[in-house]
């Protein structure tokens, strides 16, 4: 696995930790700013609140009273920029006569309909309710606002201005606009908006909203009531506040608070930084020196009397305290890894060694007989672990009688290959005397358990071949079922009686049994290492696919037997780890 490159870090932990409380300073400061002005300025506006509300509610009485108004609204609408023209001399006639003061107070009481009236009549009923209300709007001198008007909503887009505080000053303010259609966009003025999404549901509130006018550069406090609104005509009062000298007075005090309070923000993050390079970042720089120097000299006596120099009296001192604590134990556990690596060492030369004799002591030479035409004979025992508890024998006990024994002990490793051993040496002993199988592991499971003080046991199939007539005798103690090739031309199992294992309990007998072996037959022995060997689904060989191997290999010699037979069981595990020894036996007769 290659090495990641190590990247080249640069100390910015000052630089960072002074950009982080900057960012928290000035946020402090901008919050606390923001949140002095809303306060001041809605604190300011409030407190007109009450004069501006009583102010505009008289101004709407004097405006409300008057019955005419609602169709004085529709006609002023219908002659925009008119109404201040004055009276040609026809219409001062008309409005000199005494029948026109008559029909003046009806329309007033509301007993005559102005729309029944000639056209001369009306134009002077509207321009004496026009002036009526254009005085009362002129009266407000003493109200210190800057202009007071009288609004009709038209549409979000624009409002008809029927008449300012000016309208009935022509001599003075000749150029005042007045009862004319003017852009008023609700997006711009938000009490305008609000009430065009109210409806005017509540007659009697009075809507406010701040402006900026960028004609004349002002802050204006506006505010809106309205005066009538039934159909389509919308009237409102609206009363507008100049405050800009104390909205220029706050933004001063703000833009004076915003300069002082980053002065302090510098010093106190100068005075910050400062602390936190001293108790943070150059303790941390001693501590960061001390493990380099560690990597480099791996001196830990020395690498603690450095970490124990740092003066911090918070979390940075206690790790170097324990950094210091862990050179020493990196030390001792280095010690102690050696140690074990020595003894290591040591096991797997011996490890290396047992597995050497146990090879030495199985018959690993082949051809094994190779003077002997009348059969042909090939074993493998692959352990598990270093060492394995299974065995496979075969010797001649005389030129008319081939032993043959495959054998597995309870366990694995180092305990099982010694009670292989054993177990291998009084078996082989027993068959040279000439005994029957069954007698063999009769006579060896007593001189097993004579002396089993750990109760282990080993699975043992025995036979013995008489080369001249092909007669196989066998027993078995608690083994595999082997697999016969005769007469019908397949593998078979062959089910044996069993017998009980041999070192499991003393006084038991075996039986033995006979198979008549012609030239070609084969008997395939195995240990269980086979039938269940495991792959990582957790799925077993088993039986059927050993014999199903068999089958697909039955015309090779012993060895290829075996080989395939390896070869399918591992194909089957793939990369699941070896759970047992795998230990197989072969021989083919073929006749004298």
């Amino acid at each position: 696995m290659p090495v990641p490159v190590k990247k080249e870090r640069k100390q910015k932990l000052v630089i960072q930790v002074g950009i982080v409380t900057c960012l928290i300073f000035f946020a402090t400061l901008a919050y606390i700013l923001i949140s002095d002005y809303s306060i001041t300025r809605d604190a300011y506006l409030s407190s007109k609140n009450e004069m501006i509300d009583r102010d505009i509610r008289t101004l709407c009485k004097r405006v409300k009273h008057n019955k005419l108004l609602p169709w004085g609204l529709k006609y002023w609408r219908e002659h925009t920029g008119q109404m201040d023209r004055g009276l040609t001399s026809e219409e001062e006639e008309m409005n000199a006569r005494m029948e026109m003061e008559d029909i003046w107070i009806s329309c007033l009481d509301g007993l005559t309909d102005p729309d029944t009236l000639t056209k001369t009549q009306q134009w002077v009923i509207a321009s004496r309710l026009y002036y009526g209300i254009a005085v009362n709007l002129a009266n407000t001198d003493e109200l210190d606002y800057s202009d007071i008007q009288l609004l009709g909503i038209i549409d979000e887009q624009k409002v008809c201005l029927y008449m300012d505080q000016n309208t009935n000053d022509f001599e003075h303010h000749p150029d005042a606009p007045r009862d004319v259609i003017i852009d008023y966009p609700a997006s711009e003025h938000s009490a305008i908006d609000k009430i065009l999404s109210d409806g005017i549901r509540d007659k009697e509130k009075t809507f406010y909203e701040l402006y900026h006018d960028p004609e004349d550069g002002k802050e204006y406090y506006i505010a809106y009531k309205p005066v009538y609104c039934e159909g389509e005509e919308r009237c409102l009062m609206c009363i507008r506040y100049d405050w800009s000298d104390f909205y220029d007075q706050l933004l001063t005090k703000t833009r004076t608070s915003m300069i002082i309070g980053l002065l302090v923000l510098i010093l106190l993050n100068g005075l910050l930084t400062l602390f936190v390079y001293r108790k943070a970042i150059a303790p941390i720089m001693k501590v960061g020196k001390g493990v380099q120097d560690y990597m480099k000299d791996k001196n830990a006596p020395a690498a603690a009397e450095k970490m124990h120099n740092v003066r911090a009296k918070n979390e940075i001192g206690v790790l170097a305290d324990h950094f210091a604590d862990l050179a020493t134990e990196i030390d001792r556990y280095t010690e102690e890894i050696l140690t074990l690596n020595s003894e290591k060492e040591r096991i797997s030369t011996e490890l290396a060694l047992a597995t050497s004799i146990q090879s030495s002591v199985l018959p690993g030479i082949f051809p094994a007989f190779p003077d002997r035409k009348e059969f042909d004979i090939y074993a493998t025992m692959n352990p598990a672990k270093e060492v394995g508890g299974d065995f496979y024998d075969f010797f001649l006990i005389d030129k008319d009688h081939l032993c043959l024994v495959i054998a597995d002990v309870s366990g694995k490793g180092i305990p099982a290959a010694l009670f292989m051993m054993a177990s291998m040496i009084t078996v082989r002993n027993l068959a040279k005397q000439g005994l029957t199988p069954a007698r063999v592991l009769t006579e060896a499971n007593e001189a097993i358990c004579a002396n089993n003080k750990e109760e282990m046991f080993v699975t043992v199939w025995l036979g013995i071949l008489e080369i001249s007539t092909g007669k196989l005798t066998a027993s078995n103690g608690g083994h595999e079922y082997p697999a016969i090739l005769g007469e019908s031309g397949e593998f078979e199992l062959y089910k044996d009686t069993h017998g009980f294992v041999l070192g499991g309990m003393e006084g038991v007998t075996y039986k033995d049994y006979e198979i008549q072996l012609k030239p070609g037959d084969k008997v395939f022995v195995y240990t269980d290492g086979v039938p269940e060997a495991t792959n990582a689904e957790e799925e077993l060989f088993g039986t059927k696919r050993l014999v199903q191997a068999l089958a697909e290999c039955k015309e090779g010699t012993p060895e290829d037997i075996l080989r395939y037979v390896h070869a399918s069981v591992d194909g089957f595990v793939k990369s699941a780890k070896q759970f047992d020894d795998l230990t197989m036996l072969c021989i083919m007769y073929k006749g004298v």
